[in-house]
């Protein structure tokens, strides 16, 4: 659905569903717009996003085939005009005052004989040229943009007649926490009968004017009290929300139901977890974001793998994201794509506390990663003793780190062939392996079912896997993506628990937001 549809939808006061992006990867976009939202919002008020930052935004929203709005953290009429020449569908301006101020934003967003926006017939707005003349860009583009204006305040409430009266405006919305803080009562905006009045006023006055108007619907019951009101643009809240919500959900869940067993679940240091075999939480990370790992942290995760086999990480991105987990005292391991001794010491020096290796093959590919990882003695790994993996030589002299680091750094590996499978007796011999983690999507390829987890061959391959891991000093992982499963795996003695990862949590929660959305809304008709 583009922007004139949705801009006939908002002159009709029809039902549009709306999210918000505040993590800068357009993979939360993207994965939002497929999962439903009509309009995606970037909140740059908020939220820092780089102009690089912004145009993948764009593009990832109309590659899926919705639109993209920005609101805005500043009210200058060339960051808005700059940000449409960027491609997005139109702006949102918070903490409109003034009718002065409701006229800068059109005057931005809209081209002459309507605003003042500053002509350019080539940019990424105008498809650079290429698909429509100038003369037609101009005739059109006015007819293709969004206007946005958020009431935040006291004054801006006073004011509201004289802002509904500028021509060019789509939509309003009320921002309740601004709103509150206005009034000298800030979070009182639900619980305060003052505050209260004056935004059912305001919606209701929004209303008979013909506008389309915004609530925010993070629950049915919430959404159901927006239409009720007349209000037609549902927000359900955005990316940050969801993965906070679901990162919770998952990792109480899990934690809830290893007390249940009765297991221990020690403070102790990972590594010594890993050696007594403690129920252990290991969710993935595969969103390149440091803000992702921090939250996953702060849900309660004392370490994460972050998943660089399957997906796409920078060297800046790794470092960055280790640092962000280690600054909130959590520990993460890298899922590597190069099983090379440089790349995993490479990894290590960055800061990782570990490794996990993927389609290990036989004794010998694993005893070359214990190697990679390890230093003389034990292994081959290069030293240098003043990267962020030696805390920059401010942790000791180059022996006691080298000795520190043997002790701790964590080897994990996955069996996932056919030929790891019938090695695995050798492999179990490696006193230095820390946990094996069984991949069934490969496994089921390498003995010729991809796919097929329930084959009899398949099954019977994995459990014969399990049970030896299970058996020796090494702690077995596996997959618990929901709690049920914790029970079941801690009795196949599997005690490092991958409960998902943050790319499923978003497509998990914005799937059960949506179709939990549409249903007040197919219920309001």
């Amino acid at each position: 659905m583009g922007v004139k549809e949705i801009k006939e939808k908002l002159r009709k006061r029809e039902v549009i569903v709306t999210a918000m992006v505040r993590f800068q990867n357009p993979i939360f976009a993207s994965i939002l717009a497929r999962a439903g939202a009509e309009i995606i919002l970037i909140d740059n008020e908020h939220y820092p996003f780089t102009e690089e930052d912004i145009r993948s935004i764009i593009a990832a929203v109309h590659e899926a085939g919705k639109v993209v709005t920005m609101r805005l953290g500043t009210k200058n009429h060339e960051a808005i005009y700059r940000a449409m020449d960027m491609g997005i569908d139109g702006v949102v301006l918070p903490d409109v005052k003034t009718a002065e101020e409701a006229k800068m934003i059109v005057d931005a967003v809209k081209h002459p004989p309507t605003g003042k926006r500053g002509c350019c017939p080539i940019t990424r707005a105008a498809d650079y040229g290429i698909t429509r003349t100038p003369l037609d860009y101009y005739k059109e583009i006015n007819d293709e943009t969004l206007v946005g204006i958020m009431i935040e305040s006291k004054t801006g409430y006073e004011n509201l007649d004289a802002i509904m009266d500028v021509e060019g405006i789509d939509y309003f919305s009320i921002g309740p926490s601004d709103f509150s803080g206005s009034y000298g009562k800030p979070g009182q905006a639900g619980t305060d009968p003052e505050i209260k009045a004056a935004m059912a006023d305001a919606y209701s006055r929004m209303v008979k004017r013909g506008f389309s108007v915004t609530g925010l619907a993070y629950t049915p019951e919430q959404a159901r009290k927006v239409l009720s009101d007349g209000r037609n643009i549902l927000n359900v809240g955005s990316d940050l929300q969801i993965l906070a919500k679901e990162f919770k959900e998952h990792v109480d869940g899990a934690y809830e139901e290893i007390s249940k067993l009765g297991a221990e679940c020690s403070d102790s240091p990972i590594e010594e977890k890993l050696r007594k075999k403690e129920p252990t939480l290991l969710p993935y990370l595969r969103i390149a974001d440091p803000a992702v790992a921090e939250l996953a942290v702060l849900s309660g995760c004392p370490i994460l793998v972050l998943d660089d086999e399957h997906f796409p990480f920078t060297d800046r991105d790794i470092i960055n994201i280790i640092r962000a987990v280690h600054a909130l005292g959590a520990k993460c391991l890298v899922r590597v794509h190069d099983k090379s001794r440089a790349f995993i010491g490479r990894v290590l020096d960055m800061g990782a506390d570990g490794i996990m290796a993927p389609q290990v093959t036989d004794y010998d590919e694993a005893i070359s990663i214990v190697k990679a990882v390890k230093f003389s003695p034990i292994g081959i790994r290069g030293l240098c003793p003043i990267t962020a993996g030696a805390d920059y030589g401010f942790s000791g002299s180059a022996q006691e780190f080298a000795s520190s680091s043997n002790k701790r750094t964590i080897v994990g590996i996955m069996i996932e062939t056919k030929s790891g499978v019938e090695d695995l007796d050798r492999i179990l011999t490696i006193k230095e392996l820390d946990y094996i983690s069984v991949g069934p999507s490969d496994i089921s390829s390498s003995y010729g079912y991809p796919g097929q987890y329930d084959h009899p061959v398949v099954k019977e391959v994995m459990n014969s896997v399990w049970k030896k891991v299970s058996a020796s000093h090494v702690s077995l992982a596996g997959q618990t993506y929901s709690s049920d499963k914790i029970a079941p795996a801690y009795k196949e003695g599997k005690t490092l628990y991958n409960i998902g990862s943050d790319l499923q949590y978003l497509i998990w929660g914005a799937q059960k937001l949506f179709e939990s959305t549409k249903k007040v809304v197919d219920e309001a008709r």
